[in-house]
């Protein structure tokens, strides 16, 4: 029972980490031409395609890396994805993220 326990947290975890890093990743898209550049490696799609394939594999690292810590109570990881989720939608929301983006090209 506690081997899928764990299985079930790391995917928990997983995505809670990929929704963050995909938000963080998104801001410093639109913050940095280099970041920009770096993740359009297919110019018809842009530099989204990048970003979801980044999200992709830390998912899937986080996915091999996780269990390692064997984590075990389910509320605190359902707590972690809901507030990564509700962090996501309010950071990649075009009024909010723009606030950020402007902050971070203006501290740069």
């Amino acid at each position: 029972m506690d081997k899928k326990i764990i299985e079930s947290n790391s995917i928990i975890y997983s995505s809670g980490t990929a929704l963050t890093f995909f938000w963080i990743l998104n801001i410093f898209k639109e913050s940095f031409n280099v970041v920009k550049d770096f993740l359009n490696f297919y110019p018809p799609v842009g530099p989204l395609l990048g970003l979801f394939l980044s999200s992709s594999l830390l998912f899937i690292l986080c996915f091999v890396i996780i269990p390692t810590f064997k984590p075990i109570n389910q509320k605190f990881s359902f707590i972690f994805l809901w507030v990564s989720a509700v962090v996501f939608c309010l950071m990649v929301f075009p009024p909010i993220s723009e606030l950020f983006i402007k902050l971070i090209k203006e501290s740069g």
